[in-house]
């Protein structure tokens, strides 16, 4: 009898998930929640919700919320709150009801799920006694999208009044404005599946900066949008939810874009309490590219406006680009005179911000992130290279930022639950954890709804939990979930899941069978036929070989996962075709082959170097095999063939530069799992350092690309701790 999908439903005693009577699919509309626990010896807080919360007791941060899960079905929190509750304290959720596709967060309806447990008795229950409910009119609902991936930007209007909601066990509630709520359709709840994150404090290193600045007011009507703010045509990157530039409160891009510095007086000071005026503003570097929610504590002696711009470093000219992932990093406050401790609700990445006063005059000081991400590790690097020391602590950062309730693709644009990532990033878990917990829940994401609204029959998600209404998906992706799910089960044993899991597997078997030729390789494959960010992502049609290579490795995982032996004769006839077609005269494999006008495919010609390491990653090609083709890429390829931070430039002298350069992902990450699998440990100790000292140095986490143009904290990066490990060298 075959596993079912969840095995693990969780039941509310009292609560049901309410909202704001028809207003469930309200864009960026947010609400607070606030029950007072009386003190009891034992005290839990049960909730979920949609699309994500904060939870404070008195005012303090407890937690974040809930674990990101599939369409339809929910994740529960159970919160030990035991140790925050004194008498008469203040529990309060703020919810924010997002209802707009990305890669972040499930376009669903909102609701908030909740029941207060003291000494096992339930004491406020949503949709019973105990709870009461507001509009957080102080954040401006209608905003620009934060990026095309996530949801929207963050903007607030306070007044010093508010903190009493979060603080005050008494108070007049008419003087907030009290919604009422009503209850929702019933969910599927089911357990969090994984250990909570951890919210540690961690200030800025220092104030590298003072400056001062002025508001441009020329002419802007020639400033290009990103096309999440402003939708042109088709490209909607990727989502059509959003709010218009004549509907926003607040245009954040543009008054982020024109804050015009005017000075910057570099500094090395330590942090300290800064009065900030009108024209002013202080630039904080944190030690290294961190993920927090931000947390300032502001007395403004007059009404004041406070702007921040971030970003993962500082440029060359000590200042942050806001822009440079196509994002909105910026973050403002208006506040009335008075005294707060403001914070975002998100969590945000930066290595380093500016604090501008665009009004009026404050003082800021508790400057800090409240760190999200996963526990701190008890493994350690045991080799003594201090350079090698920097790129291990990078890479355990990179995995811990990146591994809240999912593992991610980055903690910053997108948040995405990308397949291929995952397949690296979970062997950093083992590595660092000696567990495969949150794995277990990514992996369970995928396989808890019966398939993707949009997508066809039998193919999986390309990222997920996230919305993809374009119909995209990656079936290279889909490849490489089968081939962790083979990893998964040696790495957990754990068979039920694998078992439950079957009927899906052999469904995108069936919607790949459609692709194949006389050949029986792939071919013409729609949509996105992703091999790696390079020019081997140019090379994918017809007949793309690393693609099919993949194949061959994906049908091998099938037949060792469900005893399936002709799928191995059908992954070593796979192979067989590749070395017949694509491996050239000079010993390199050829990407891919085009269909002319005569209907015959001939090869391209095009070679790249990351379809080299496909083949022998994928077991086409092998150092016995193929001696040649093996001894140039150990010694003529590597990180030292393209000029530091200037990929794709090659270096002078650099050897084979017919053959497209690699890639950070997933070229070079290939290229090292290579080294380690086939024993070339020095040469896989010299090219960890080639490709990744100069990120540990520059950011502390490790990139997306081999420049710092993208993500410069990536999960999949982290994988570095397991090739250290093979080596011997963490304990």
């Amino acid at each position: 009898m075959e596993t079912k999908f969840p095995a693990n439903e969780v039941k509310f005693e009292k609560a049901v998930p309410v909202w704001l009577f028809g207003r469930e699919t309200e864009m960026n509309l947010w609400l607070s929640f606030r029950a007072v626990a009386k003190g009891a010896g034992n005290t839990v807080l049960r909730l979920t919700g949609s699309s994500a919360y904060n939870v404070k007791v008195n005012g303090e941060f407890v937690a974040f919320g809930p674990a990101r899960c599939a369409h339809g079905f929910y994740r529960v929190d159970e919160l030990d709150l035991t140790d925050y509750i004194k008498e008469e304290s203040v529990i309060t959720v703020a919810i924010a009801g997002y209802n707009a596709d990305s890669f972040y967060h499930i376009d669903q309806p909102s609701f908030l799920c909740a029941e207060l447990i003291e000494d096992g008795n339930v004491t406020a229950a949503t949709g019973g006694d105990g709870f009461i409910c507001r509009v957080m009119t102080e954040h401006e609902q209608k905003a620009e999208r934060y990026a095309g991936q996530r949801t929207f930007c963050e903007i607030y209007n306070l007044s010093p009044e508010i903190e009493k909601w979060e603080k005050d066990a008494e108070i007049e509630p008419r003087d907030f404005a009290i919604a009422f709520v009503t209850e929702t359709e019933s969910k599927n709840f089911i357990a969090r599946g994984c250990a909570y994150n951890v919210y540690d404090r961690i200030a800025p290193a220092k104030i590298v900066s003072h400056l001062g600045f002025k508001v441009y007011t020329g002419d802007t009507s020639d400033v290009r949008y990103p096309n999440y703010i402003v939708l042109r045509g088709k490209n909607k990157a990727p989502s059509g939810k959003i709010f218009t530039l004549g509907e926003v409160e607040t245009d954040l891009f543009m008054k982020a874009r024109n804050v015009e510095i005017t000075a910057v007086r570099e500094t090395d000071e330590e942090v300290s309490a800064q009065t900030i005026a009108y024209g002013e503003g202080v630039t904080y570097k944190m030690a290294y590219n961190t993920t927090g929610r931000v947390e300032v504590d502001v007395t403004c002696e007059e009404d004041t406006e406070i702007l921040i711009k971030f970003d993962e470093f500082l440029g060359e000219d000590g200042l942050v680009n806001f822009r440079r992932m196509y994002t909105v990093n910026a973050l403002l406050w208006r506040m009335k005179k008075g005294t707060y401790r403001v914070s975002t609700f998100e969590p945000y990445t930066m290595g380093a911000f500016h604090v501008f006063v665009t009004k009026g005059k404050a003082t800021v000081l508790g400057v800090s992130l409240c760190y999200f991400g996963d526990a701190k590790t008890e493994r350690k690097y045991i080799g003594g290279d201090p350079d090698m020391q920097k790129i291990f602590d990078a890479a355990v950062e990179t995995y811990r930022q990146n591994a809240f309730t999912i593992f991610m693709d980055c903690p910053s644009r997108e948040r995405a639950g990308w397949l291929c990532d995952s397949f690296f990033t979970a062997r950093a878990e083992k590595t660092l954890t000696g567990r495969s917990e949150i794995e277990r829940n990514f992996l369970e994401n995928f396989f808890l709804p019966d398939g993707f609204k949009n997508l066809p029959h039998g193919m999986f998600a390309e990222c997920y939990p996230g919305d993809h209404y374009g119909g995209d998906y990656i079936s290279n992706w889909a490849m490489w979930l089968v081939i962790e799910l083979e990893e998964y089960l040696a790495r957990s044993g754990d068979t039920d899941f694998v078992n439950a899991a079957k009927p899906r597997i052999y469904a995108l078997l069936d919607f790949l069978k459609k692709y194949e030729n006389a050949d029986g390789l792939l071919e013409k494959l729609e949509r996105w036929v992703f091999v790696e960010w390079s020019k081997a992502n140019e090379l994918v049609q017809d007949i793309s070989y690393p693609t099919n290579m993949l194949y061959a490795r994906m049908l091998e995982a099938v037949a060792k996962l469900y005893g399936d032996l002709p799928l191995f004769d059908k992954a070593e006839s796979i192979k067989k075709k590749i070395n017949e077609q694509s491996l050239t005269a000079e010993g390199f494999y050829c990407d891919n082959a085009v269909y002319g006008e005569d209907g015959v495919a001939r090869l391209s010609g095009e070679c790249t170097e990351a379809c080299q390491y496909y083949a022998f990653f994928c077991g086409v090609a092998t150092p016995e095999h193929n001696p040649v083709l093996w001894e140039r890429l150990l010694h003529d390829f590597g990180p030292e063939r393209i000029v530091p931070a200037k990929w794709p430039e090659f270096s002078e002298g650099a050897k084979w530069q017919h053959i497209h350069p690699a890639n950070a992902f997933i070229g070079n990450y290939l290229r090292l799992e290579l080294l380690c699998r086939y024993g070339e440990n020095e040469k896989l100790l010299e090219n960890i350092r080639g490709y990744f000292l100069k990120m540990a140095k520059l950011t502390g986490t490790l990139w997306e690309m081999d420049a710092p143009t993208a993500s410069c904290n990536h999960g999949f990066a982290s994988h570095v701790v397991y090739w250290l490990d093979k080596l011997g060298l963490v304990e």
